[in-house]
């Protein structure tokens, strides 16, 4: 029996041995690419774990930087090499705009005599886009940054993380269960946020003038602005809350909703 338990220990660290490796040993790539973007066209960004990080100027071209990392999980050195090449970023001029896409259609299983498996390598962006130009960001678990953006900003992410800061454009943000910090600096749009499970954090001016409503089920709502907070509990869920009414004497509307997760609207 003890030799049968010594045995086991020996493979499992064989096998960890040979599926985990040095960070700076990790296979990756780069890949860049500057294209034009006119007055009213759109970038958009399509990707699934890793990082988006945009940051804006006054140029009329998108300036994109990306690095495709492996991500160590699963499979080996040979595995980790393969999948890091066959991971695409397609970076093109469409019709309305420019599309950054994370591309994973090429991956092909690694194959164990305990089975097969795939790990998706990281891409990580550096995006410089015009400020005025609009954006759009979908995801799956990124850490996604975006600053000084001037325009409307949408981002539907599963379970990533949400950085904005300096906003000044409406605003649409979509989470499962992620983590949301929202600042925008003039209110010049709508502004809707929703999460299941996630938690969603806005800040505005103090002197900003919307028309509120925000909907909690059994979750959190807090509100630094002068709405009144009413209990919206009913027979079909048990806490509820509930901010509604004219700020400042009102304007865009901004909405909030979540269920079983956090809400919080703060002078900024």
């Amino acid at each position: 029996m003890r030799k049968l338990h010594a045995a086991a220990i020996l493979l499992a660290s064989a096998l960890s041995a040979a599926v985990a490796l040095p960070a700076a040993a990790l296979p990756s790539r780069d890949v860049s690419k500057t294209l034009p973007l006119a007055a009213g066209e759109t970038v958009r960004v399509d990707t699934y774990k890793g990082t988006v990080k945009v940051t804006t100027w006054d140029r009329a071209e998108v300036a994109v930087e990306a690095r495709v990392e492996a991500d160590d999980s699963c499979g080996d050195a040979k595995d980790l090499a393969k999948w890091v090449d066959q991971t695409r970023v397609v970076i093109e001029k469409r019709e309305g705009g420019v599309s950054i896409k994370s591309d994973y259609d090429a991956l092909e299983e690694g194959q164990r005599w305990f089975g097969s498996c795939t790990a998706r390598p990281f891409v990580r962006y550096a995006i410089r886009m015009p400020k005025s130009a609009a954006l759009s960001i979908k995801d799956y678990k990124s850490d996604l940054y975006v600053k000084g953006l001037a325009a409307d900003l949408a981002i539907d992410t599963y379970k990533g993380t949400v950085d904005i800061g300096g906003l000044a454009g409406a605003l649409s943000v979509d989470t499962y269960k992620g983590e949301v910090n929202a600042e925008i600096v003039r209110l010049a749009g709508e502004v809707h946020g929703e999460t299941y499970k996630g938690s969603i954090v806005l800040r505005l001016p103090a002197a900003a003038a919307f028309e509120l409503a925000a909907e909690s089920s059994r979750g959190n709502l807090s509100v630094e602005f002068p709405a009144p907070l009413t209990d919206a509990s009913s027979r079909y869920r048990r806490h509820g809350l509930m901010a509604r009414g004219s700020v400042n004497g009102g304007g865009p509307r901004v909405s909030l909703k979540t269920e079983k997760g956090s809400l919080a609207l703060r002078k900024g």
